[in-house]
């Protein structure tokens, strides 16, 4: 690992556990201005007053609203974007590693969606990221997920296992994926990839204490972080669960306890 890289990912995992807390705040072209991000300078300043580790923009969201949080939490550039209503199964490029660099990013993150014919012109771009990051000593996230057009189940233990080891295969230091549904499946998925394997949302439940407890588990079988989007920013109060998240990944406390810690910064 270059010095670069790993001065970068230093800043994106935290030095006591090791661990990502990251929150994604990408979602608009993917799924339109979603409640909780159609004030993304509200939401953002609510976000960074949790303290995360990161966060995960796109670049015009770089540019004009995350300046006065320079330092405050690491920041993590997505440079592709898929959408569920015009291109579901093809995750576009829209940066590359330069524009990271330019931004002063902690790491460029990449989608890339397995599964089907389109996910050929998706690994292709993926190398070619890989390469570059790998030279400007940039870490590389990916949101691989198995959603594509020929997948039944995007939550099938082996279709995850084949997203995240792809993403390995070609590099990518931390890869984002989904929950299989129970432990005892996600330990495969953990199991396949060398690299680092976080967790995305998603709907994992109606309720915090879903992802409460989905996390707890993950996190018990070795789980490197999470990268959670709309169980956060969509909350009444996002800070208190970011301080609820943090207590978990971070200090390792229950569900019982991280439920308490956001209770008390419900304010």
């Amino acid at each position: 690992m270059s010095v670069g890289k790993e001065i970068r990912m230093s800043r994106l995992f935290n030095q006591k556990s090791h661990r990502l807390l990251a929150i994604t705040m990408d979602h608009p072209i993917t799924r339109g201005v979603l409640p909780g991000l159609d004030n993304i300078r509200k939401a953002m300043e609510l976000v960074v007053a949790g303290r995360p580790d990161a966060v995960t923009i796109q670049k015009g969201i770089a540019r004009s609203v995350f300046p006065p949080y320079a330092g405050k939490v690491a920041m993590i550039m997505k440079s592709t974007s898929y959408s569920l209503a015009y291109h579901p199964y093809y995750d576009a490029p829209v940066a590359d590693v330069e524009e990271a660099v330019i931004l002063g990013a902690d790491a460029i993150s990449v989608g890339m969606i397995v599964g089907g014919p389109e996910q050929a012109q998706q690994l292709t771009h993926l190398g070619m990221i890989s390469k570059e990051a790998e030279k400007m000593g940039m870490p590389l996230v990916a949101h691989i997920y198995p959603k594509g057009s020929m997948v039944d189940d995007p939550t099938n233990a082996d279709a995850l296992a084949y997203a995240v080891r792809a993403g390995a295969e070609l590099g990518v230091d931390v890869i984002k994926t989904i929950w299989s549904g129970s432990a005892e499946t996600f330990q495969k998925v953990i199991d396949s990839c060398p690299a680092r394997v976080c967790l995305a949302g998603g709907a994992a439940g109606n309720d915090l204490i879903d992802y409460m407890k989905m996390t707890r588990e993950a996190l018990d079988i070795g789980l490197a972080g999470v990268t959670y989007g709309r169980s956060v920013w969509q909350d009444q109060y996002p800070t208190a669960v970011i301080e609820a998240l943090k207590a978990m990944i971070h200090d390792d406390v229950s569900v019982d306890e991280a439920m308490a810690v956001y209770k008390n910064n419900c304010k």
